[in-house]
């Protein structure tokens, strides 16, 4: 137990000592926007699986577990991609540039993790690389929405997921998984398997408690009514660099819990 506090501890200053609150706000700049052509990519294609309305429910469900002032913000932006998936009146500039947004963004997570695990390396080559690996993760993030929305309707139909504390449960799980994929895929060399499913789980249970907190703060702080339709991008910022720290602080204890197996084992 003490070395597990321990472990716990030393992430924090590795987090603090390699500047990780850079990389969290630089993610939560370009995340705003790489949330549009990740919505609309999701919606073409687990839509074509599974139809568009069965695929926007399963949105909006996952939007009630964040809270309600971001379920207003997802729900605003469902609806309006819906409309342009259905009449396909998206420039071909716009998709460009939310695409190259959405590379940049997990670009910015791969350095962060390259800066905490001790691989970052800068020039053209490693940032093609880095772009090309997150080309990979946003291709093995719609294989797994499929199957996540699979399970979701699998559990919709059995009428499971009205059980207590049930929903909670499936996005801790479902956010685990893909902290989980985030680690082992988005930069190089990766954590073990194994770190990265206990840094994958411990950072899913720390952005349901960091997501209930925001949640509270949201609630006693009517940001909607005060700031009108800005808030709904205040909301939006505030939770993605939550999320953003809660990811980078996942990635250090990865690192920091082979660091530990691989003393244990030299002793």
């Amino acid at each position: 137990m003490i070395r597990y506090i321990h472990l716990f501890y030393h992430a924090g200053r590795q987090w603090v000592s390699r500047d990780m609150g850079y990389y969290a706000a630089a993610f939560s700049y370009y995340a705003p926007l790489a949330l549009i052509p990740l919505l609309l990519l999701s919606l073409i294609v687990s839509g074509f699986f599974y139809g568009s309305d069965f695929v926007k429910n399963i949105f909006l469900g996952w939007g009630t577990v964040l809270g309600h002032d971001l379920l207003a913000l997802i729900n605003v932006a469902v609806q309006n991609l819906d409309i342009e998936v259905q009449t396909y009146s998206i420039p071909l500039l716009a998709v460009i540039f939310f695409s190259g947004v959405s590379i940049l963004s997990f670009n910015v997570l791969g350095s962060g993790f390259g800066h905490l695990w001790g691989s970052h390396r800068s020039g053209a080559v490693q940032w093609v690389a880095q772009s090309l690996r997150s080309v990979l993760f946003v291709a093995i993030l719609q294989v797994y929405f499929i199957f996540i929305i699979a399970a979701e309707g699998f559990l919709a139909w059995f009428r499971v997921r009205e059980l207590p504390f049930l929903p909670e449960i499936i996005w801790f799980i479902s956010m685990s998984l893909v902290f989980i994929l985030l680690y082992k895929f988005l930069a190089t060399p990766a954590p073990s398997w194994r770190g990265c499913i206990f840094g994958g789980f411990s950072a899913g249970l720390l952005f349901i408690f960091t997501n209930n907190l925001v949640a509270i703060y949201l609630a006693t702080k009517p940001v909607l009514s005060i700031f009108g339709a800005a808030g709904l991008i205040l909301v939006l910022l505030v939770w993605v660099y939550s999320l953003a720290v809660v990811i980078l602080y996942g990635a250090a204890l990865a690192h920091m819990y082979d660091r530990m197996i691989n003393n244990q084992s030299s002793l």
